[in-house]
C-alpha cells in the first residue's frame, strides 16, 4: 500500500502535555445543538431549559474548554479576552469570577505529578493502549479523574448526589455545561486512545511490563505534523460542519441511532470502549520510523495511507453522530418521562 509519509516527533509526555480541545467550537456546540434538537418535548428538555434558563445545550458545550483560559500561575486571571469567539457570552466580570472560582476548586485537588496539567484539564481524556478492547480502571492512562470519572461526577450533581472527590461542580448549571462538553470529548478517539511507541518505534502495549512514561504519545499530541500534530487534525470538525451548517443533519441522523441501554454510571464506559475502537483505526496502517535523535527526544516518521482523509471524514462523521444520540440518551436517563 502507497503511504504518505509525514515527519513527526515523538517525545516525553513532560514536553508535549495533552491539550484536549476535542472538535473544537463548531464540534461540540454541533453535539450539543443535535441534543438541543431531539430533547425538545421532552421532560429533559424541560430540565435543561429550568437549570440554562436563555442559555442552550449548543452555547454551554463550549465552556470546559473556556475556561482554559483561567492562568492559575497569574493569580488565576482569565488571559483569553477575545481570542475564542465562541467564548465570549462567559466574557463578562460574573463570568469571568465563575470560571476562575471553577478552576480554582478544580486545581490541584487531583495531587498532580510535576509533569501533569491542572486536574480541571485533566478531566476532558484518558490516554488507553489500543492494544486493549475496552476502558477498564487500572490501565495506563486511567484515573479516577480521567473522562470517564467526569461524565459519572456530572451525572450524579444532575442527580441530585455530591461528586466524589477530586472534583468540585458547584451545582446543576456547571455540571450540565461540562457533561456536555466532557461527552463531546470522549467521542474524539484520541481523548481516549493513544499510542505508545518504545525507544526503536514500535506499539507498545504499556501495561505489559514495567511502564515508560516516556513512551506515551499522548493522544497524538506529540505527534507532530504540518498540521501542528496529529490530535490537532482529530480535533477539526470537516468544512462543511462549521458554524452548525450540519446540524439538522447530524439531528436526522442521531434520532435513528440505535444507543445501547445500560444504567447511567456505566455509559461512559461504553462510549470509551468506542473511542478506543476508532483510535485503533485511526492508526490502521500507520507505520513509525526513527529518524535522527535530537537534544529535546527521539524523532520519527508516521506513515499514513493515501485515503487517510476519507477514513477521517468517516469516523469524525460517525463519531459526532454518536455523541448526540448519547448526550440526548444520559440527559434522558437523568431524567426520565
Amino acid at each position: 500500500m502507497k503511504k504518505l509519509f509525514i515527519t513527526t516527533l515523538l517525545m516525553a509526555a513532560t514536553a508535549f502535555p495533552q491539550l484536549s480541545f476535542a472538535w473544537g467550537a463548531d464540534g461540540h456546540q454541533s453535539i450539543g445543538a443535535v441534543a438541543d434538537n431531539l430533547l425538545a418535548g421532552t421532560k429533559a428538555g424541560a430540565q435543561v431549559k429550568a437549570i440554562l434558563g436563555n442559555n442552550t445545550l449548543e452555547k454551554v458545550a463550549v465552556w470546559g474548554d473556556c475556561v482554559k483560559g483561567i492562568a492559575p500561575e497569574k493569580d488565576f486571571a482569565y488571559t483569553s479576552t477575545g481570542r475564542y469567539p465562541e467564548c465570549a457570552p462567559f466574557e463578562t466580570a460574573a463570568g469571568i469570577a465563575a470560571m476562575a472560582d471553577y478552576v480554582k476548586r478544580n486545581n490541584s485537588a487531583c495531587n498532580p505529578a510535576f509533569d501533569e496539567e491542572t486536574c480541571h484539564k485533566q478531566y476532558h481524556y484518558a490516554d488507553v493502549a489500543i492494544q486493549h478492547d475496552q476502558y477498564k480502571t487500572g490501565y495506563v492512562g486511567t484515573s479516577d479523574h480521567d473522562v470517564v470519572q467526569a461524565i459519572r461526577a456530572a451525572a450524579l450533581v444532575l442527580q441530585g448526589k455530591e461528586a466524589p472527590k477530586p472534583f468540585s461542580f458547584k451545582d446543576k448549571e456547571e455540571a450540565l455545561a461540562l457533561l456536555v462538553h466532557y461527552v463531546g470529548d470522549i467521542h474524539q478517539p484520541l481523548h481516549v486512545g493513544s499510542v505508545f511507541l518504545n525507544a526503536e518505534g514500535k506499539v507498545i502495549d504499556p501495561d505489559s511490563g514495567e511502564y515508560d512514561r516516556g513512551s506515551n504519545t499522548v493522544g497524538g499530541n506529540a505527534l507532530q505534523c504540518p498540521c501542528g500534530n496529529l490530535h490537532s487534525l482529530w480535533d477539526d470538525v470537516p468544512f462543511n460542519y462549521k458554524r452548525g451548517k450540519m446540524n439538522e443533519a447530524l439531528s436526522k441522523k442521531a434520532k435513528t441511532y440505535s444507543v445501547v441501554k445500560a444504567p447511567v454510571e456505566q455509559l461512559p464506559v461504553l462510549w470509551a470502549n468506542d473511542a478506543i475502537r476508532d483510535a485503533r483505526k485511526l492508526f490502521d496502517g500507520t507505520q513509525f520510523s526513527k529518524s535522527t535523535p535530537n537534544q529535546r527526544g527521539n524523532s520519527w516518521s508516521i506513515a499514513l495511507p493515501l485515503e487517510y482523509e476519507k477514513t477521517m471524514s468517516n469516523l469524525k462523521d460517525d463519531a459526532l453522530v454518536r455523541a448526540g444520540a448519547h448526550l440526548t440518551q444520559i440527559l434522558q436517563a437523568i431524567w426520565p418521562e
